[in-house]
């Protein structure tokens, strides 16, 4: 399909013309057409830098949209957009309704967050946001668009090739290091809860015989992501073929531990345990038996050996 993507001239667009006739577009959107909707996303992120524009047609290419540049506001008349029909936005307003726009691409829902704890969250971010950039209370901006949209927009623009690029525009223009960054990532979440919970503990799970397979995958995928130039966004910035390292079936057992572990190791996850798929919710719980057994022995351990210390220097 053909769709239209508003640009500012290369000579400047002082009042935001080209933004705000996205962002009004966008706001008013009722229409069940979801590739339109990511043009009108695509246009604002264009609006502001205009450096996103080839990986932006990119990404609306690779779903089947053939954008058609208008540039304004040398090209209003020609096609007959009227710049006063627009509501006016100053600046950081602008910057406030960017500044979601990539936080809905870059922002992942973790896999133990449910809906409502994450749109709370945006809505923090989005406030944020405001107080950084001087954006005033009383200026009412229609975000956030809600979640059917916002996984729409995430799903279909958030290419490999846009990420890396918007990436590489933030550690470039901005003086920040990719590890400054707090944006999630949700591959690197699991692999970070599976480190704090069986590597860091030096958990007798990974040498188990019955997840040594899933263990060598498990460092597989960890490798990946820590020899990458850009960790945290490793989903967003690896090959395709890097991502199956991250297959969640290449390691569910192990998985499925950590996060039973995480919440306590009591059994209170278990039937969350369970409902990932390829796991055997009995393998599960002797395995998270397995390692709370060997904890207990090493603090026992730790504790004798205090002992001992304090009763020889007593001596």
């Amino acid at each position: 399909m053909d769709s239209t993507l508003y640009i500012p001239d290369e000579t400047g667009d002082n009042t935001g013309f080209a933004f705000r006739s996205t962002y009004h577009a966008t706001a008013m959107y009722h229409r069940n057409n979801d590739k339109e909707l990511c043009t009108y996303v695509g246009s604002m992120l264009c609006s502001v830098v205009p450096g996103f524009r080839n990986s932006i047609e990119e990404a609306l290419n690779g779903i089947g949209v053939r954008p058609r540049f208008i540039s304004l506001p040398s090209q209003s008349q020609v096609h007959n957009i009227v710049e006063a029909e627009f509501p006016l936005l100053d600046w950081p307003s602008i910057l406030v309704i960017y500044g979601y726009c990539f936080l809905t691409i870059f922002k992942l829902i973790k896999f133990d967050e449910d809906a409502n704890s994450f749109r709370n969250k945006m809505t923090k971010w989005i406030s944020e946001l405001r107080v950084k950039v001087g954006c005033a209370p009383s200026n009412i901006l229609n975000i956030p668009f809600g979640a059917t949209r916002e996984n729409v927009i995430r799903t279909m623009l958030g290419s490999h090739s846009f990420c890396k690029t918007a990436i590489t525009f933030l550690t470039k223009n901005f003086n920040l290091h990719v590890r400054d960054l707090k944006m999630n990532d949700l591959y690197v979440s699991v692999i970070i809860l599976m480190k704090e919970m069986l590597v860091r503990t030096n958990s007798p799970v990974l040498s188990d015989s019955r997840v040594l397979t899933e263990a060598d995958n498990f460092e597989k995928a960890c490798l990946a992501v820590t020899s990458h130039m850009y960790p945290q966004f490793f989903n967003h910035v690896c090959s395709v073929s890097e991502l199956s390292y991250f297959d969640l079936s290449r390691f569910p057992t192990l998985f499925a531990v950590a996060v039973e572990l995480e919440k306590g190791g009591d059994g209170s996850y278990g039937n969350g345990s369970a409902a990932i798929s390829g796991v055997n919710r009995i393998k599960v719980k002797d395995l998270v038996k397995l390692h709370l057994t060997a904890m207990a022995e090493k603090r026992r351990s730790i504790d004798r050996s205090l002992s001992r210390s304090f009763f020889i220097r007593g001596v």
